[in-house]
């Protein structure tokens, strides 16, 4: 059979195995991969998929059905692909969007999310840390009884203040960022989504977070217009009313390009769309909102009051969804209502929400490949721990998803031991570790044990889950590139046999492979001072000139303080310091090499070597010949990569 002909009969088998051209919604490829959306992913048969010919592995993530066929294959599978099944050609692009469209609900609302958060979070970042900063200076008792850094030390008030001011700023204008971040993902103008978000934060309006005092005195500001009672209330530190506005900016934006006459075009759609998106926010998405987390807040209560230990679980469990939403801000009226009756049970549960979502942030940071989301990850983990969880929970938790739930668990248990314990804050505070600055004196140690396990849960199960391929689609990929590659061998023995061989043989001479074996070990220590001290300490060149000696006596691997040496291993001074492969070392130098053992120890210790030389110098030395299997090289840690060079085709 020809190249040709089986391009063509595996794109027509695997066009049958995927259900047929009626269950393709849309098919594209990358350079290694065909990436199909089918309409009912059950309809394919991936047993059979994995056995026909050509394909090398098969997974499904983000909606989308990926089948691995290898670089310049696919593309010729592909090509016959969508012409023996009649299916229009598609870009990655439009690929992905179309798996967008089939998800849920539920799973477009969280993608919405991730995706409009992912350009926030350096923005997000710096301010949770700044504002955990802010907390530490300013806490009363956390460190002196009854006052806080900033008023013992007065020096320390002002920069207090301003670090505040820096913190308070990207949520304080929140809705600016999120306004112009997701009209641009709904295909709006994001400069009028960021108008949008201004006008939601705007000074004329009363504060979001002074929403709860103005409930409790009647005191809320409001617009009468053409018989409507409308709330002039802020939506500071909000995400949902944000998302719907912006969404419904876009919608009005692009169906008045269509209608208004290109002439007035940029004079009306501008003015028309910011206008129609105010007023329908303030009157149905804000109304919407507010009475959803009215309505939230009394179901809370009851559970709290009613359900004990299990009301306290399911608060916990609930509350992540609620912070995702913005909505937990609709508690805080609650909050000072209860805290002025005696305290309040919030506190401590939204500390074990945050302190759980850091806990499942800093395991997915151990436990994930991508070095950018590790970076992510340290951050916004530690910011999480002291009560600042957008940046993990939308820049780490939700992108992985499975952090998420671990998260929501951990926020449960401590939830339950927390209501347990029956722990209450008697005055408004931090949601994070130091929120224990603001419950009484016999409640602190069980809000810090509350918190320490939802920290240990929240790792713990994210740990597990991304052990679990339905969780973690990474793990899942990584499996099925790995059952691809046992295949690969198993079905080519011979050849699986040479490329192991030859792989065996690279990872030698790269340094790549622990090793044991006999030879020697030679022992350098600086001298005795004579007076001068060059004359009597290891230098570079000495451990270099003693390298050489070895290779040249036929020593098979050397390592020099548990350094492997390979052949672009660079030795050198810095100061007074060595370093080797960029790593620091120092005396004493004890250097190991696996070979013939009586020929490394001649060629080493044969009279007027460089080793008698050191002796002479006042260098310490010892060479010991080992006749057993007991000397231990580990391998070469480093990254080696060729930039410059390459093969001659």
């Amino acid at each position: 059979m020809t190249k040709e002909e089986r391009y063509q009969a595996s794109a027509e088998e695997l066009l049958r195995l995927v259900g047929g051209k009626e269950n393709i919604i849309s098919a594209a490829h990358c350079a290694t991969r065909l990436r199909l959306v089918l309409k009912d992913e059950s309809k394919a048969d991936v047993d059979g998929i994995l056995k026909a010919d050509l394909v090398k592995g098969q997974f499904a993530n983000g909606g989308q059905f990926q089948i691995i066929i290898g670089s310049g294959t696919v593309n010729e599978v592909y090509k016959r692909f969508i012409e023996t099944g009649g299916i229009a050609e598609a870009t990655k692009s439009e690929v992905k969007q179309a798996a967008v469209q089939k998800m849920n609900p539920l799973q477009r609302l969280v993608k919405t999310l991730s995706d409009v958060f992912v350009p926030l979070i350096p923005a997000l970042v710096a301010s949770g840390l700044m504002m955990g900063l802010n907390n530490v200076l300013t806490a009363n008792g956390l460190f002196i009884p009854g006052k806080s850094l900033a008023e013992a030390y007065p020096a320390l008030s002002d920069i207090a203040a301003m670090i505040n001011t820096f913190a308070s700023a990207a949520y304080a204008f929140l809705p600016v960022l999120i306004g112009f971040s997701a009209t641009k993902m709904f295909g709006g103008n994001p400069y009028l989504g960021a108008v949008i978000g201004m006008i939601m934060v705007s000074g004329d309006l009363l504060n979001a977070y002074a929403y709860g005092t103005a409930v409790t005195e009647g005191t809320i500001p409001v617009w009468n217009i053409l018989g409507l009672t409308i709330e002039k209330v802020g939506y500071q530190g909000t995400v949902l009313p944000v998302l719907a506005a912006s969404y419904i900016l876009s919608f009005v934006e692009k169906k008045l390009h269509k209608y208004i006459p290109e002439i007035l075009d940029n004079l009306l759609t501008p003015l028309l769309t910011v206008m129609i998106t105010g007023f329908v926010t303030f009157t149905v998405v804000g109304g919407i909102m507010r009475t959803a987390g009215d309505m939230l807040t009394n179901s809370f209560v009851w559970m709290h009051d009613t359900l004990g230990i299990v009301g306290g679980m399911v608060l916990g469990f609930l509350y992540s969804p609620l912070t995702m939403t913005g909505m937990h801000h609709s508690l805080l009226p609650v909050d000072i209502q209860m805290v002025a009756a005696g305290g309040s049970f919030l506190l401590a549960i939204a500390s074990c929400n945050n302190v759980a979502q850091g806990g499942a942030t800093l395991c997915a940071m151990l436990r994930t490949k991508d070095k950018k989301l590790k970076s992510v990850a340290a951050t916004s983990g530690v910011s999480a721990m002291l009560g600042i969880t957008e940046p993990a929970m939308f820049g780490v938790n939700l992108k992985l998803k499975y952090p998420f739930y671990g998260a929501m668990i951990g926020a449960a248990l401590g939830g339950g031991y927390v209501t347990l314990t029956n722990v209450l804050n008697t005055a408004p505070g931090t949601a994070g570790i130091v929120g224990f600055v603001c419950v009484p004196a016999t409640s602190m140690l069980n809000f810090l044990i509350g918190t320490a396990i939802s920290v240990a849960a929240g790792f713990i199960f994210t740990y597990i889950m991304s052990n679990m391929k339905k969780f973690n689609k990474e793990l899942e990929k990584k499996e099925t590139e790995l059952e691809q590659l046992r295949k690969d061998v198993s079905n080519s023995n011979e050849s699986g046999k040479g490329l192991s061989n030859k792989l065996e043989k690279y990872n030698l001479l790269l340094g790549r492979n622990d090793l044991i074996g006999k030879g020697v070990i030679i022992t350098l220590k600086d001298g005795e001072s004579r007076g001068i001290a060059t004359d009597v300490i290891v230098h570079a060149e000495d451990i270099l000139e003693v390298i050489n000696s070895l290779k040249n006596a036929g020593a098979e691997a050397i390592s020099v303080n548990n350094q492997r040496i390979i052949s672009r291993t660079a030795i050198s001074c810095v100061g007074n310091v060595i370093t080797i492969n960029g790593e620091k070392v120092g005396p004493p130098f004890v250097i190991k090499a696996i070979g013939l053992p009586s020929q490394l120890f001649g060629g080493i210790t044969m009279t007027g070597h460089y080793i008698s030389k050191l002796e002479e110098a006042g260098v310490q030395v010892k060479v010991d010949q080992v006749d057993k299997d007991t000397i231990v090289i580990p391998k070469y840690e480093g990254i080696y990569k060729l930039e410059y060079a390459s093969n001659i085709e």
